[in-house]
């Protein structure tokens, strides 16, 4: 596949999921501003705990299947009797992953409820969490295998359906019972998930094609629960850190505290997402099929890189600029101490969006020791800052933290992949990433100085930004008549 092929490949993969990831995030966004209406911080962070619980929970008895069961499927999909194998094993082992975590979550309800809530009666909350963890385990055999096959229509469906379906179940629990409905608000997603991932997955090619014998499966499953036991602990240690921080801020400060930690989060882990889902729906398959060449797997980080460059530095500097509006629009004024925190966040993203690329080659290449200890490099980090930074920064520390260990996660990522895979990052796209970070760090500066000049340097910014997205666009091909006319106009301009 030539350049601009392979460029105009990940544009469409990334205009359907980001496409579809635009429309989640305007849904989240009424969602989570409706939910602070009702509920308020304290809330919003007890939502945040409930999220935190479910994802922790998913990554733990989902074994990194997620990530193991992609690559299997990518490496197989074009040897159709090899492929059945495969989805066979993962259909089967995560069904007996998602029974056993239902009934562990039921045994320990009680202990889990005087740990998490400081009481025993709220056992019902962890039930429902509890069977939730089960339809998203159950909802991750179709996932995973449209993943692999590399069916974004499909993948971008689910995401925008299941938003829609999800948001409005979720909300009427909470107009109904009030802060009691947050769980079943926190349930909905992994239950529409499921039912719409069965759906979708219709067109697949069927499973009853070939006799396939427990030996077979037993080879596939060592292979899969071998590197998804490593991606299991990266993922749960991810979640874990958020949790830990949660208990710290909340026993620091309260449980709005951690409602303003929420907020600041939940925008930064949104907006980013439709880069992020993007890489992982097609980009992740695509490597991890052509992993074994070097040369072509150096040409496709580089152009994915420098597509997730041009296209997210327009959102994160909208983020960056315009934190206290987004805040003021998102939440209430009671968010407000959620500025600061965003508007590191933000430049810690920057970094995240450059570490992405690269470590997918890590992923692809099957190294989950090395992926293990590069999560660690953050989540420890991480934690260390906020824990012995929030006596005397606040809440805010959090903010700063994130900033820091994504600093240091890079640097251990780049050294990493430049050494081991002899990768090479493009001149262009070294300078594009340092312009962005540049970029971020002078509108950061000046809102400490005057809010108002802020907003103005960002807007040139922004627009500058967006100049490069609509040039880059003429250059791969785009016959859109909008980016066409947009473009000329510019030329005009200038």
């Amino acid at each position: 596949m030539s350049e601009l092929a392979s460029k105009k490949q990940i544009l469409r993969s990334s205009s359907i999921i980001g496409g579809a990831s635009i429309i989640t995030i305007f849904i989240g966004l009424i969602k989570v501003k409706l939910l602070a209406i009702m509920l308020g911080p304290a809330g919003v962070g007890l939502m945040g705990v409930l999220l935190t619980l479910l994802a922790v929970s998913t990554s733990i008895f989902g074994m990194g299947l997620n990530i193991s069961g992609v690559r299997e499927v990518a490496l197989t999909r074009e040897d159709m009797y090899k492929s059945q194998v495969v989805r066979k094993a993962i259909v089967y082992l995560n069904i007996t992953l998602a029974i056993f975590a239902l009934l562990t979550i039921y045994t320990f309800r009680v202990r889990l409820s005087e740990w998490i809530f400081n009481t025993e009666d709220n056992q019902w909350h962890l039930i429902l969490v509890g069977f939730a963890i089960f339809m998203a385990l159950i909802s991750n055999s179709q996932l995973i295998v449209l993943q692999g096959f590399r069916k974004i229509e499909a993948q971008a469906k689910i995401k925008i359906w299941g938003a829609i379906i999800a948001t409005i179940f979720g909300l009427t629990f909470v107009y109904l019972f009030d802060e009691s409905g947050v769980t079943g608000f926190v349930a909905t997603v992994p239950i529409v998930t499921c039912i719409l991932g069965f759906y979708y997955s219709r067109g697949l090619p069927t499973l009853d094609s070939y006799k396939i014998t427990i030996k077979e499966l037993s080879l596939v499953w060592k292979t899969i629960l071998g590197l998804g036991a490593i991606y299991m602990l990266s993922s749960a240690m991810g979640e874990g850190t958020k949790l830990l921080v949660r208990n710290i801020l909340d026993s620091k400060f309260g449980i709005e505290s951690v409602g303003y930690f929420q907020a600041s989060w939940s925008i930064s882990m949104t907006y980013i997402g439709f880069i992020l889902s993007a890489m992982a729906a097609d980009y992740y398959p695509r490597l991890a099929s052509i992993s074994n060449n070097r040369l072509k797997t150096n040409e496709l980080v580089n152009q994915q890189t420098e597509i997730a460059l041009i296209f997210s530095a327009p959102i994160l500097l909208v983020m960056l600029s315009y934190a206290p509006l987004a805040i003021r629009l998102l939440y209430t004024e009671q968010f407000f101490p959620s500025i600061e925190i965003l508007r590191w966040q933000v430049l810690g993203d920057i970094l995240k969006v450059m570490s992405w690329p690269l470590g997918f080659i890590i992923l692809a290449k099957g190294n989950s020791i090395v992926f293990f200890g590069m999560e660690l490099i953050w989540n420890f980090s991480y934690i260390i800052f906020v824990y012995f930074g929030v006596d005397h920064f606040g809440v805010e520390v959090t903010g700063y933290a994130f900033l820091i260990s994504y600093s240091l996660y890079y640097m251990s990522v780049y050294i990493f992949v430049t050494n081991r895979f002899e990768f090479k990052l493009t001149s262009k796209n070294r300078k594009t990433g340092i312009m962005i970070v540049i970029s971020a760090f002078s509108v950061l500066t000046v809102s400490y100085i005057n809010e108002i000049s802020s907003y103005a340097l960002g807007s040139g910014y922004i627009i500058f930004s967006l100049y490069y997205c609509v040039k880059f666009l003429k250059n791969v091909g785009s016959e859109n008549k909008l980016i066409i006319s947009f473009g000329n106009l510019i030329n005009k301009f200038r």
